[in-house]
């Protein structure tokens, strides 16, 4: 992004450590709300069946946070 002109509301980077913390602590409890439970147990299977079971679960992580 190009930036012209001295307005600091146009900074992407938060220069105050403080405000970069808690603007950093909203974003990742923005994320976490977007992650499904975890299902607990052992699963066994074959390398497709989990890199399909990661698809979906990544598929459905984006879905809810482009929701949002």
């Amino acid at each position: 992004m190009r930036v012209i002109g001295p307005h600091p509301e146009h900074c992407e980077i938060e220069l105050d450590p403080v405000a970069a913390y808690r603007r950093g602590r909203i974003l990742d409890a923005m994320l976490r709300a977007g992650l499904p439970k975890m299902q607990h147990g052992i699963y066994r299977g074959t390398f497709a069946e989990f890199a399909r079971m990661d698809e979906a679960r990544m598929v459905m992580i984006a879905r809810r946070i482009n929701q949002a």
